[in-house]
């Protein structure tokens, strides 16, 4: 397989373009960048230096992946980092912020979804199989896990976490960390109830799925102290993979958690 490079785009001799590359019109591509085989840049999209991408990711019109972080700490000349795994398709207008401190990435996981507008600032870590619909944005630092889905137009704080196969509504105001296998909404937002779609899409069982939810209900639902719940809750489901991410999420929160509200107590209650 030969890379195609249209004659009006631009590419650094420093990049590295993999088998089956198509570079579109008008695309930009800075130096010691690496490009996987496969990957398709369809027309103007602008790729900043010390950036690397993955295999069989598709790029749309007017992307900007690597540029200069916004942080206004960033010190003019820094050589920070963007890395983009295997099999994303990044749509229209989504930009990807480098690091900001020396040697810092910005990182993108595999298989993800980053629909038109959405925003990924600098030192982020995005995971697999993530969903981030129109208009997502996440400020610096913010850290997705796997299969999690964040609605359009949704706004993540900085520093702040989204655990694995989470769900966060559209327009929601994320300001504190949102648990695994858990749909948070609202502004600002918190967890509602346990995302059931979900984990039955990423393949957890029935027991599985039964299991959270009763972990859920003794977190939040009942009158106990989060301490007191999180210990009953490693005493009854302590052994389950699924459940320990939900308890290591708790114990190294530093932004503290989108507890439920009392509409969730009484809704969550009368199911």
């Amino acid at each position: 397989m030969t890379v195609s490079i249209d004659k009006f785009a631009e590419v650094s001799p420093d990049a590295e373009l993999g088998d089956g590359c198509v570079i579109g019109p008008y695309c930009v591509v800075g130096g010691n960048v690496t490009i996987g085989p496969g990957t398709h840049l369809h027309s103007h999209v602008v790729i900043g230096a010390h950036t690397s991408i993955g295999g069989d990711c598709e790029i749309f019109p007017f992307v900007t992946l690597g540029v200069q972080s916004q942080d206004q700490k960033y010190v003019p000349g820094t050589v920070s980092y963007t890395k983009i795994g295997d099999r994303n398709n990044i749509r229209e207008f989504v930009s990807i912020h480098s690091g900001t401190e020396a040697g810092s990435s910005t990182e993108i996981g595999d298989d993800c979804a980053l629909l038109a507008h959405a925003h990924v600032a600098h030192n982020c870590k995005v995971g697999n199989k993530v969903i981030m619909s129109h208009g997502a944005t996440l400020g610096g630092h913010v850290v997705i896990g796997d299969r999690a889905n964040l609605g359009g137009l949704c706004g993540i704080h900085q520093f702040c976490h989204v655990g694995t196969t989470a769900l966060v509504a559209g327009l929601a105001r994320v300001v504190q960390d949102v648990l695994p296998f858990v749909i948070a909404e609202g502004v600002p937002a918190t967890m509602r109830i346990v995302n059931k779609v979900g984990m039955e899409r990423a393949g957890y069982t029935a027991d599985e799925i039964r299991d959270v939810r009763k972990a859920f209900r003794t977190l939040f639902l009942r009158e106990l102290r989060l301490e007191e719940a999180v210990q009953r809750v490693k005493d009854e489901l302590g052994d389950k993979p699924y459940i320990q991410l939900m308890i290591e999420a708790i114990e190294s929160s530093q932004r503290g958690l989108a507890r439920p509200d009392t509409a969730t107590l009484e809704f969550n209650t009368s199911q």
